[in-house]
């Protein structure tokens, strides 16, 4: 009843759009993460290989042995490794990015026991959003464990924290010169090694700062966090579901858990079977957030239960059965969570696996 149907004709579109924004130089990283931010790891990434992409990019060893127990070959770079994911990191072929010294010391261990060397490793660097990453002042320090680390450096990268934001940015463009000087001292390393900084938001925002690598993410899936920039990328996925069930209310009737939600007047009510356990969040109860039934606005009364939630629907000629649209490229999945409070990012990737996923 409830299904997300995938066009991945759309995503083509998006990655050929988002080829066309880098130098021909440059490569993409093709982020699948978070099951594709919900929209399922294996398929996109099948796709996405016979588009051409060559790299992808996950959060845990977790998620690069799902893909490569499902045939993907290209190389996976692990965003996030836990030092206890040595073993799986090395049996399923996967790159992991180191950002501590700790991670550093524990993979070299490893690597040592097995007799392996030259490892694919990426260094993540804090540049500024102070998230995870080495410090510019430890590069002294990983120079003293290069030789005897078993590890060949294939890219070292950081992550803006506000690439979306207009410029010009004092914070982001310290952030890139951070970044330029992090490259400065690598290079004199080793000239082989690759550079990225860009995310979605930062092909659109600085596109001068492509470098050797860039990570897409949500861009690749249609949102590119600005209106304009969004008229580029087309949605990749649709939800919907089906009007379970219709109640006529009386004036002062109540709907929901905790009498959610009182009727001014006569009002109908219907009941659509998806709810806070598929990722509508509790956020979107009572915050006049619409879905689209007939083409009409529906909006949200009382509060999400675990399996459903309910809409009004007192001005719109429906039945039982009839389709109700929760997202689509007409109305996209980011205009529904900003009504509720929430992102495109959020929503998506909490889009539960009892939610069909349909490819197109």
């Amino acid at each position: 009843m409830t299904t997300l149907n995938i066009y991945l004709d759309r995503l083509s579109h998006n990655l050929k759009f988002l080829r066309s924004k880098i130098s021909s130089k440059s490569e993409l990283i093709a982020v699948v993460k978070a099951n594709a931010y919900g929209h399922g790891a294996v398929e996109i990434a099948k796709c996405l290989e016979d588009l051409g992409i060559t790299m992808l990019a996950v959060a845990s060893a977790d998620e690069g042995k799902i893909l490569r127990k499902n045939g993907i070959k290209c190389n996976i770079i692990v965003f996030y490794p836990n030092p206890s994911d040595v073993s799986k990191i090395i049996k399923f072929s996967l790159e992991p990015a180191i950002f501590s010294k700790r991670m550093w010391v524990d993979l070299t261990f490893e690597l040592k026991k097995l007799e392996l060397n030259d490892f694919p490793v990426h260094l993540k660097f804090n540049t500024g959003l102070n998230r995870i990453g080495f410090e510019a002042k430890e590069i002294d320090w990983i120079k003293g464990k290069i030789t005897d680390s078993s590890f060949k450096i294939k890219s070292v990268y950081s992550h803006l924290s506000s690439s979306e934001e207009k410029r010009e940015n004092n914070f982001t463009d310290n952030q890139i010169k951070a970044f330029e000087r992090i490259k400065s001292l690598f290079l004199s390393i080793d000239t082989s090694i690759k550079f990225h900084l860009l995310n979605s938001s930062g092909v659109f925002n600085y596109p001068e700062c492509n470098y050797d690598w860039v990570r897409i993410g949500i861009s690749l899936y249609g949102y590119a966090n600005n209106i304009e920039w969004d008229k580029n990328l087309l949605p990749i996925a649709e939800l919907t579901t089906k009007i379970l069930q219709i109640h006529e209310l009386e004036k002062d009737q109540v709907v929901g858990y905790n009498n959610g939600w009182i009727a001014k007047q006569k009002t109908t009510v219907a009941t659509i079977p998806i709810g806070h356990a598929d990722g509508i969040g509790r956020c979107f109860g009572n915050s006049n957030v619409p879905v689209w039934i007939k083409n009409k606005r529906a909006e949200i009364i009382g509060n999400i239960c675990m399996d459903m939630f309910m809409v009004n629907i007192t001005n719109i000629n429906c039945a039982e059965g009839d389709e109700v649209v929760i997202f689509n490229k007409e109305n996209p999945a980011n205009m529904f969570a900003e009504t509720g409070g929430s992102i495109s990012y959020e929503l998506l990737s909490s889009i539960g696996n009892r939610i069909i996923r349909n490819y197109l």
